[in-house]
């Protein structure tokens, strides 16, 4: 998985292509589709947390565990929304 860290507001933040997580969160019962729509901007890149790669990579998740994705809003801005991993 490749990815590029970015540094923003103090947050250490991973842009990669949605296609590169697409099959984690399939696993993990997730609509795909639904999550693109949601997370991906115009070129198809999704920005994550480290704890959110962390949770994908888990073999099991904790009841109630949420991550961080982040999307950028009109003016270029990240902004944090949360994903329920279960």
């Amino acid at each position: 998985m490749r990815t590029l860290k970015l540094s923003y507001r103090g947050s250490e933040i991973n842009k990669i292509l949605f296609s590169e997580i697409e099959d984690y969160l399939e696993e993990k019962g997730f609509n795909v589709s639904e999550l693109f729509d949601m997370m991906a901007d115009e070129r198809e890149y999704v920005y994550v947390s480290n704890g959110f790669l962390r949770g994908l990579m888990a073999e099991e998740n904790e009841v109630g565990e949420w991550h961080h994705f982040f999307k950028k809003d009109s003016d270029g801005d990240l902004v944090a929304e949360r994903l329920r991993f279960k």
